[in-house]
């Protein structure tokens, strides 16, 4: 690097740090991750491997092929509003607080206490659901491989077991530790390993695509797929419909971690919307193809598909795709290089997670034990409470069935929600919105209109039942909106009977202030 770009980067971190102060925080992060590393973190986030594969029991079983790729472009594209929408934001405001600390300066003065404090908490469990799903994923894949290898069998041990719901769990924990571990070394390794899964992420899953179309000794046709439509829920097929969405909306969130990183990165108030736009764009098209190219090589027979759905050989249904598609060995093969992908994902959304839990301890809505850096500039403290939380939100799959369908929906609405709220704001007070470089003019109210409109259809469709079973059974049943519920009350005491009294909320940017004055 020549002295001229020496100095010309170092105007720029300059330039960042002093827009971080105007916003009422110094430079405490490091600030040595390029934008690139940024997107890539954003990217194996919002990973389609991550999200669509482990789901893809509940996508075939719930509308099956057809509202898979229906749903697909319908969810993404409006997905692009929120992505608009809160890349304005993140220009106008790059901190590492995210969600809630534009809710704070978009609500005005008044009202910043209560609304960035539940937009903060809403966000806190969105992230810790959507993390604790990706580490159990990739787990889940894991102990897969063993079973299609012979290793373990589902009549010895079937999924229902508390042998295999231990040692899914056990892998998790390891998962989980290791992701840590490398959490809290240097952040410019984190920048590298983003970039990395990049490639590793994309390159992957196209991989795992490209083979099982080539080898599959059967094949659908595409126009085929389009009306080839499932419902095993026991439900009517119009609500089948509505509530399909799950498998695309659980890959379209978590680019809020385009955010939290956003202290750490170069050319913030560009680098961090680019991030962000560029991932769903990205990911919008390149996943609707690869999953038509996945959905060629099941079963044309409906009865199979079900029978697949519910019911695979190796414990997981993408597994016996790919194995029925390819031969075991290669099935095997390119079932690990997804798991890795999504530990890629784990990694980063703990990363994510972490910053988040350190800005919201800065802003004192959770102890400040957790606003403290290691020499390395890195919240160690706060990357290890990510990780026991999310290791506690899993045990539950050790009774439940649908535990990890019900901890996808729930990290799925409490992202969702908590940036719901400060588009709606963005939308109620936009004479006071102050555009930071990245905007798009005056279609931005309008994009933010549609995107809080979409996110109020998706926290009622996430929540509704799944399936229906007589007599009831509490195992299959989604506890997903009495989890939401209880989690509402809780933060709902927790304001009225205590924090109201002291939190006062992320501090408010000067230039906002003087716009509601």
């Amino acid at each position: 690097m020549t002295k001229d770009n020496v100095e010309a980067q170092l105007g720029k971190d300059d330039a960042d740090a002093s827009r971080l102060e105007k916003l009422g925080y110094k430079q405490e992060l490091n600030r040595s991750i390029s934008s690139f590393s940024n997107f890539g973190a954003t990217l194996s986030i919002v990973s389609i491997p991550a999200a669509t594969y482990p789901l893809f029991f509940y996508g075939l079983s719930t509308g099956g092929p057809a509202a898979m790729l229906i749903s697909w472009p319908i969810v993404g594209v409006l997905s692009c509003t929120i992505g608009i929408s809160l890349g304005e934001i993140i220009s106008a405001y790059p901190t590492a607080g995210g969600v809630y600390y534009w809710s704070a300066n978009l609500s005005g003065p008044k009202l910043a206490p209560v609304v960035s404090f539940f937009t903060g908490w809403f966000n806190f469990i969105g992230q810790m659901g959507l993390t604790a799903a990706a580490s159990f994923a990739a787990a889940q894949l894991v102990i897969a491989c063993f079973y299609a290898g012979g290793v373990l069998n589902v009549d010895d041990h079937p999924t229902t077991s508390l042998y295999y719901k231990g040692i899914v769990n056990v892998l998790n924990i390891l998962i989980l530790l290791l992701s840590a571990l490398l959490n809290t070394t240097a952040v410019k390794w984190l920048g590298w390993m983003a970039s990395v899964s990049v490639f590793f992420n994309i390159g992957g899953m196209a991989l795992s695509v490209i083979l099982a179309a080539i080898m599959t000794p059967t094949r659908i046709a595409l126009s085929d797929l389009f009306n080839y439509w499932v419902n095993a829920t026991g439900l009517p097929d119009v609500y089948c419909g509505a509530i399909s969405v799950l498998v695309a909306c659980f890959t379209f969130c978590g680019y809020d971690s385009a955010a939290h990183l956003i202290e750490e990165t170069k050319n913030a108030d560009i680098g961090g919307p680019v991030s962000i736009v560029s991932t769903l764009v990205t990911n919008v098209p390149l996943g609707w193809f690869l999953l038509m190219g996945l959905l060629t090589t099941v079963p044309a027979n409906q009865d199979d598909l079900v029978a697949l759905a519910l019911a695979p050989n190796s414990t997981s249904v993408i597994v016996d795709v790919l194995i029925n598609a390819t031969t075991p060995a290669v099935g095997i093969f390119l079932t690990i290089v997804v798991a890795i992908s999504i530990v890629f994902c784990a990694i980063s959304m703990i990363a994510t997670h972490s910053r988040m839990i350190f800005a919201f301890s800065r802003d004192g809505a959770v102890p400040d034990f957790f606003h403290r850096l290691s020499d390395a500039k890195t919240p160690t403290r706060a990357v290890w409470l990510a990780v026991v939380l999310d290791i506690v939100v899993c045990l539950p799959s050790l009774g439940a069935a649908t535990a990890f369908t019900a901890l996808t929906a729930l990290g799925t609405v409490g992202l969702y929600v908590s940036y719901a709220i400060p588009i709606f704001f963005r939308v109620l007070h936009n004479k006071q919105f102050i555009r930071g470089r990245w905007n798009v003019g005056a279609f931005g109210p309008y994009v933010a209109a549609v995107a809080v409109v979409w996110v109020a259809y998706v926290t009622v469709a996430l929540n509704l039942p799944t399936v229906t079973t007589d007599p009831w059974d509490p195992t299959l049943f989604n506890w997903a909106p009495v989890e939401l519920g209880g989690i509402i009350f809780l933060f709902t005491a927790f304001w009225v009977l205590s924090a109201r009294k002291w939190f006062k909320g992320p501090k408010i940017d000067e230039e906002t202030l003087k716009a509601y004055q």
